[in-house]
């Protein structure tokens, strides 16, 4: 796998990070119960707002949000020839996985606040919660990601079709990189 198609699956799957944290924070206010209800339970969580704010930036990155429609066009196709042959049996379990390793990973690095508490309540919960999620987004992903998208940007909603009706039919305006043709120099007898 070369690394600009692994960049784009890393950007690509930042879209869970979202529906992650809530997995992670239910699960440990089960497993704590009424403790969880704590300045120290939300001091030990302020990192998270930084993961989701950096999660945000890298998936806006990758799509070319921000960039005008015709980049965000191009980066959308980019990433869809980039990721063509990824078979749909394999998204499920690879967003399942992400989901559990992102709630283990968060986890360790808080030092398993879930084991002060209901152990088994909150391994419990931090399983179906990344099933449920990684549900969730595979069959509403887009839908959700582009209402949301919708609201930050504060863009026109335009969910199951292509919004580039407006655009002009020039090759020049899609292509970047496309030169246009020059008329041919004129001869000079000096």
């Amino acid at each position: 796998m070369n690394s600009v198609r692994l960049r784009t699956l890393a950007g690509l799957a930042a879209a869970i990070v979202p529906s992650a944290i809530l997995v992670h924070l239910a699960a440990e206010a089960l497993a704590l119960g009424p403790a969880a209800i704590s300045v120290q339970f939300f001091a030990r969580h302020l990192y998270l707002g930084l993961l989701l704010a950096g999660a945000g930036w890298w998936f806006c990155s990758t799509l070319g949000l921000g960039s005008g429609r015709f980049e965000f066009a191009r980066r959308c196709a980019l990433a869809r020839a980039r990721l063509r042959n990824v078979r749909p049996g394999y998204q499920v379990p690879v967003l399942v996985a992400a989901n559990v390793s992102f709630f283990a990973l968060t986890q360790l690095i808080e030092g398993t606040p879930i084991a002060a508490g209901s152990l088994a309540t909150g391994l419990m919960a931090g399983a179906l919660g990344s099933v449920l999620s990684a549900l969730v987004l595979y069959y509403f992903g887009r839908p959700v990601i582009a209402a949301a998208l919708a609201a930050v940007a504060h863009a026109p909603l335009s969910l199951g079709r292509r919004n580039l009706s407006v655009a002009p039919r020039r090759a020049q305006s899609v292509f970047s990189l496309f030169v246009p043709n020059r008329p041919p120099p004129a001869r000079s007898f000096v």
